[in-house]
């Protein structure tokens, strides 16, 4: 057990490492590009992380059904230090990107792999409450990271806000090291060929989202894709095991966490930006908000495991979408109204869905699966949440950049939320409720 102990916290500070350095660089980026030049370039520091993180995930769940997660996640955290440390010496624009493609590799997969181990090492019951905890983490990164930022930039410099991520590494390879793994992993044939195809055609679509002129990167995207379906049809060995496809636990649930990715989740991205452009508020005031999900998360996805034992996994995955379309309603409807009390209530009750939705969709996705494709159905679950989520932010930004103003533009966003919602609310009653053998063990 004191083994266990140790290894929840590499994975609490794995996860707490991911959180930081997505909330630092946001407070640093604009005085390293006036540092390093290279304005127009700018994006690029976002995109190739954004890039390397997502396309590698399924292929960390792949290799961990395979070789096991201690390794694979002792591999990624280590590539993700080493990306810090060329990061902390880039000396132009060029380098700091190549070099945060480096920290993105290492970052695709350290989440997943920590979902995957808490779900070897923990009872269904209490994966809920390590979720929690993991939520609570990202909270308090997005309060502690623009602090840290702004700290290391006037203070030290920069460069520090790679190279603090050198200790934190560390600290948790050393967590991991008594880690002794119980599951058999079965080493077999890795198609490099389907990866490569499925790697390029998702870096396409994703590179949509992000250029001005986005439709020769769809059309080819899309092309890449089909070949790597018709590909991975003649594939013994394909790098997207059919069986993952045919299980309709997995292919429900994943369709349903695609949807919500699309629709709600992403509206949280835009409320701060609303509060300071609508209503002149402050930056840290208007970044508070964003705690009321975190809060209501923790009571979501706390009880999550017990709830799944209790009930089920449809009865849960509906009352999640009810909950989190009415309240995108009353986000709908009276957004402009609300006081900042008001808005911080109908977040927290959002937030709560969150929690419990996406602990549920993490359990659902590992207790689905055959203990030998485990990884895999689990990182694609993340995969195919970061991807709904980076498509859906797309949409937002497009439509309130478009709108005349950001009132309306919000207006807008909650709209098409709201639309999508319902396609979620299908879904879940689609969903088995059960798992063959769910228990309390």
């Amino acid at each position: 057990m004191k083994k266990n102990k140790f290894v929840f916290w590499g994975l609490v500070i794995t996860t707490f490492i991911s959180a930081l350095d997505a909330n630092i660089m946001q407070t640093a980026s604009p005085t390293i590009v006036k540092q390093l030049g290279g304005m127009q370039l700018f994006s690029w520091i976002f995109v190739v992380y954004m890039l390397a993180s997502t396309v590698t995930v399924p292929l960390y769940g792949k290799l961990s059904d395979m070789y096991g997660r201690k390794r694979l996640l002792m591999i990624a955290v280590a590539l993700f230090t080493l990306g810090s440390i060329l990061c902390g010496f880039a000396d132009s624009m060029v380098s700091l990107i190549v070099f945060r493609g480096v920290q993105g590799l290492g970052a695709g997969g350290m989440i997943p792999l920590s979902m995957i181990i808490v779900g070897d090492l923990f009872s269904i019951e209490k994966r809920g409450k390590i979720q929690a905890v993991f939520s609570s983490i990202w909270a308090i990164s997005s309060i502690l990271g623009p602090v840290l930022g702004s700290f290391f930039v006037e203070t030290l410099s920069w460069r520090w806000i790679f190279f603090i991520n050198i200790p934190i590494g560390i600290a948790t390879v050393l967590c991991l090291i008594p880690y002794k793994e119980q599951t058999e992993f079965k080493k077999t044939h890795i198609d490099y060929k389907g990866f490569f195809l499925f790697g390029i055609s998702i870096s396409l679509l994703l590179l949509s989202t992000s250029v001005s002129h986005p439709f020769w990167y769809i059309i080819i995207g899309l092309i890449a894709l089909f070949v790597f379906a018709l590909v991975e049809r003649k594939e013994a060995h394909p790098f997207l095991p059919v069986s993952l496809f045919k299980n309709k636990g997995i292919l429900t649930t994943n369709l349903f966490m695609l949807f919500y990715c699309l629709s709600f989740f992403g509206t949280s991205n835009f409320i701060p930006l609303f509060l300071q452009e609508g209503n002149n508020m402050g930056i840290y005031k208007s970044g508070l908000i964003l705690l009321s999900i975190a809060l209501g998360w923790m009571f979501g996805s706390t009880p999550a495991g017990k709830w799944i034992i209790k009930f089920g996994y449809r009865p849960l995955f509906i009352i999640g979408s009810f909950i989190t379309t009415i309240s995108g309603l009353a986000l709908y409807l009276f957004i402009n109204d609300l006081s900042y009390l008001g808005l911080f209530v109908i977040l927290t009750v959002q937030g709560f869905a969150f929690g419990l939705l996406f602990a549920v969709g993490t359990i659902a996705s590992q207790e689905f699966a055959e203990p030998h494709i485990k990884g895999m159905s689990t990182s694609l679950q993340m995969f195919l949440r970061n991807i709904g989520t980076s498509i859906g932010v797309t949409i937002m930004g497009l439509l309130i950049n478009h709108a005349a103003t950001i009132a309306i533009g919000m207006k807008n966003v909650f709209l098409y939320a709201l639309c999508l919602s319902f396609i979620t609310i299908f879904l879940s009653f689609t969903i088995p409720s059960k798992t063959v053998g769910l228990s309390k063990s």
